[in-house]
């Protein structure tokens, strides 16, 4: 039997040192899954005034018995003005009924500006426009920064000859 060459020593001693470097290596534990972080919105939600808002104002004494019930109408077409004055672009959140009006004033609009707190006793439970017999005011938008109101009247029955209508000029019209 031969004698081992001293690089033929080298490579066994590089082996075992191999060997053992595999066995006795300190074993990675899995990372944990994290779950991924929250999604926000693009858009922050409308944040409710602190005071009472200009538009909460111009509704001061809506549904009021002592005055006209036409009044109501007129006080929701100054808060339409204010609202067309403030947002400026059409093509988002357009207007095409009641619960959109609704929601725009409430801050669902481009600029999130809160006209009229949730809970004003305008809406209803449901989040709509109301008149003073609690029937939802009817909505008609003829274009942008024009929409006509009508409430049923105290028959609650809409398009009939109690309705009152308020033109997009601000007019009041015959039903």
């Amino acid at each position: 039997m031969r004698a081992w060459k001293w690089h033929e020593w080298l490579g066994a001693i590089a082996i075992l040192v191999f060997v053992l470097w595999l066995v006795l290596r300190p074993v990675e534990k899995p990372t944990p899954i994290l779950p991924p972080p929250p999604v926000t919105p693009s858009q922050p939600a409308p944040t409710p005034p602190a005071k009472p808002t200009a538009a909460e104002g111009l509704l001061s004494g809506y549904g009021d018995p002592a005055s006209p019930p036409i009044d109501d109408l007129r006080k929701l077409n100054r808060v339409l003005g204010g609202y067309f004055s403030v947002i400026k672009e059409p093509s988002k959140n357009p207007i095409g009924g009641n619960a959109d009006l609704a929601a725009a004033l409430r801050g669902e609009n481009p600029n999130r500006t809160v006209f009229l707190p949730a809970g004003h006793p305008v809406f209803s439970p449901d989040g709509l426009l109301l008149d003073r017999w609690g029937s939802p005011v009817i909505v008609h938008p003829e274009g942008w920064q024009r929409i006509e109101l009508r409430s049923a009247g105290p028959d609650k029955v809409p398009y009939n000859g109690d309705d009152l209508i308020l033109s997009a000029t601000g007019l009041q019209k015959n039903p």
